[in-house]
């Protein structure tokens, strides 16, 4: 999970965004979007808790 941790923490907010509304605009389509979001969700939360 390092290479997706560290892909993640060097995006700008500005791409975060971006992916975030492509993977919800995927769930209602097919449901394919629910793993990429959860995945990135979990990401959001682990770089909060290392900020502190």
């Amino acid at each position: 999970m390092n290479k997706i941790e560290n892909w993640y923490y060097g995006i700008t907010k500005g791409q975060k965004i971006f992916i975030y509304l492509v993977s919800t605009a995927l769930v209602p389509v097919f449901g394919i979007g629910l793993l990429p979001l959860a995945i990135l969700i979990y990401l959001e939360l682990g770089l909060r808790g290392n900020n502190q």
